[in-house]
């Protein structure tokens, strides 16, 4: 998957903290692609979101 900068380094910084807090748990570690998964996992919980512009009303709480 191709990010924009930005993305890229919005993304590192999150992985960067969830996984030092993850360590600090003694919790293993996150990959970049499970970090991606939680994110998009999130949002379909979420009643909507703003994606590319628009509003996407969903159910939230994966429905």
């Amino acid at each position: 998957m191709k990010l924009a900068p930005k993305s890229r380094d919005i993304l590192r910084q999150y992985k960067a903290l969830i996984n030092a807090r993850r360590r600090d748990a003694g919790q293993r570690e996150l990959t970049t692609a499970q970090v991606m998964d939680e994110i998009c996992e999130y949002m379909i919980c979420q009643c909507a979101v703003y994606i590319g512009g628009h509003f996407i009303l969903q159910g939230g709480k994966g429905q």
